[in-house]
Formats: structure tokens, sequence, C-alpha cells
């Protein structure tokens, strides 16, 4: 009987399967015709996974197949290190366009830093393969020089791909003369992509996060969300509850050009972000991280934003906290 991943388990999904749909999945993402190569791969290998799973398709017009018998394909993988190899069974799941996708998995946790090679071999014997460099575990840390301008670093032991960086702001309404606002009124959460920002250094790459420049932005879309009106710039403002970090990191080969790894104009170019060989598409390692930003008292008072930040346990609205700093 056909086993079927469970969906949270397709971390393909994650990030890659979601970059590749955003052109609705029905360019040719596979590889053009009349070609020798006999298979395209995209997924990720995740070490915070127990099933790891690839999206497997024929080189044809479409990436996508019309039929749900099984592909003459069989998958294997092989850990460098230890020299456990693994066999990936294939399921059919009917993706968000409603077109059928094979999706290969396998149980098993690839390490940190661990290098594998998958091989798809066809019945003739053809053959594609990749070979899978998982990326090593890293640290975020956030340099507060007290001012609106924060500097964060992602670094790690080893080269690995920056491959999102996103901050979530967390805020509510403030009235200066209304005391219970910040705890009355709805807290919103608001993302922002850092990803262009980034810069190389050693071990890793830094962010500078300016706290001041999206304040306006901020203010206006929480004001759609809730209605709330800023009459006095003096005393109606936003508080900072909380920022978060969200990263993706990735192999170093996952770099598309451009530096955008959803660029359609990337995704439907086969050879453009490949490092399948004698064949087409992407196969490496990621995972996603997360990490909380506490910026200073003063660097918060150097911005147009009431200061909410928790910064020593309970919460403000729930209970009592030492307003001291990191």
């Amino acid at each position: 009987m056909m086993k079927y991943p469970a969906p949270g388990n397709l971390l393909l999904s994650g990030a890659l399967v979601a970059f590749l749909c955003i052109t609705g999945c029905e360019e040719d993402v596979a590889g053009p015709t009349g070609v020798d190569e006999p298979f395209s791969l995209y997924g990720v290998f995740n070490p915070r996974l127990p099933m790891q799973t690839v999206l497997v398709g024929p080189v044809e017009d479409l990436l996508f197949p019309e039929s749900g018998d099984a592909l003459n394909a069989v998958v294997t993988s092989t850990d460098l290190g230890s020299g456990a190899t693994y066999e990936w069974r294939d399921s059919v799941v009917v993706n968000a366009t409603e077109q059928l996708d094979h999706i290969y998995w396998a149980d098993f946790t690839p390490g940190y830093g661990s290098r594998h090679r998958m091989e798809v071999t066809r019945s003739d014997g053809a053959k594609s393969f990749v070979h899978v460099e998982v990326p090593r575990e890293v640290r975020i840390e956030d340099d507060d020089t007290g001012t609106r301008d924060l500097t964060v670093t992602v670094t790690g032991a080893s080269d690995f791909a920056l491959v999102r960086f996103d901050v979530t702001y967390s805020v509510r309404y403030y009235n200066e003369f209304i005391p219970d606002t910040p705890c009355s009124t709805p807290l919103k959460h608001y993302t922002f992509s850092y990803r262009n920002n980034r810069i190389a250094i050693e071990n890793g790459w830094q962010i500078d996060i300016d706290l001041n420049i999206l304040y306006e932005t901020v203010r206006s879309y929480y004001h759609d969300d809730t209605g709330f009106l800023f009459r006095n710039p003096n005393k109606d403002g936003v508080a900072l509850f909380g920022m978060q970090v969200a990263i993706t990191v990735g192999s170093a080969d996952w770099d598309p050009p451009g530096g955008d790894p959803s660029d359609e104009r990337v995704l439907i170019q086969p050879g453009t972000l490949s490092n399948v060989e004698n064949g087409y598409g992407l196969v490496v390692g990621g995972y996603n991280e997360e990490a909380k930003i506490y910026p200073s008292q003063r660097a918060v008072a150097d911005t147009p934003f009431f200061d909410f930040i928790q910064r020593a346990g309970g919460d403000y609205c729930l209970g009592t906290i030492e307003n001291s700093e990191w």
C-alpha cells in the first residue's frame, strides 16, 4: 500500500516548493524537451525533520505528471560520512494547483554538517545525481549600541547561504494619557525582509536594522488593520512589544543569481539555479531558525516607538517585570 507523507513533513515545502509554485506551477521548470537528462529534482535535506522529501519528475514538457502511475525511477541517498544508505519511496500528492507531484521520502534525519549523494536511476541505467551538504548550526547575535541602529550577525563554522532574513515587529496602539492602551488594544505583528541588506563577513553575514526607518509604515499598517486614529504625534503612537528574527539557513549552493530565491526569472530557466548533475533542479540542505531581539531602552528611545519591550521576566500586560537593560 502506498504511504503518503504528512503535509507538515514536506519541507520541500517550507521554502523551496513554495518558491517554485510562485510561478503557478505551469511553467516548464523540468527542462527542455529533446535532451538526454532523465530527471528533475527539487528538495531540502533538513536536519530538524525526521522525514526527508524530494520532488522527482522526468524531464518532459511539464514538471508535473498527468498520471499517478509509479515513476520509472529508483531513488537512493548515501551519507558520505557514515556510509548509511537510504532507499526513498514514491508517493503521489495533489499540489495547490491540483496537479500531481511525485514526492519521494525517506525516514532519516541528516546531521548538521553532513554530506550526502542522492541518485535517481531509470531502468535503462540513465541516472541523475546530486551532492548535498547540510549547513552546520549557526548563531544569531545582536549588537546594541544604544541607538536606533542595530546590527545582527548570523555566523557559523562553515560557509552557508542566508536564504531568508525576516524581522517581525509586534506592536500595539499607545496613547500616553490613557495608560491601559498598550494592554487593551489589539497586538499586531508585521514582518519585513532584510535579506537584501545582508553583508558578507567572516564566518557568516551581517544585517543592519534601522529601528526608525519603518515606523511610519508600521503605524499606517496598524491604522489600516484596526481603525485607530493617530491624531497627535506627541501622544499617539505605536508601542513596540517585541522583535523576532526568522531566518532560513541554506547550503552554500542555495544562492541564486540576483539573490532572490523566489525570482520567477530564475525558476523558469532550468539551468540557472541547478546543482543536479545529468539533470535539472536544486536539492540543498537547509533549516529555519528564530531568535528574539531585545533592544535597550536607549535604543528604542532613539526612535518614535514607545518602549514596552520585555527585558527580564513577566509581561507588561500580565504582570510586573523588571525594567532592566540587557
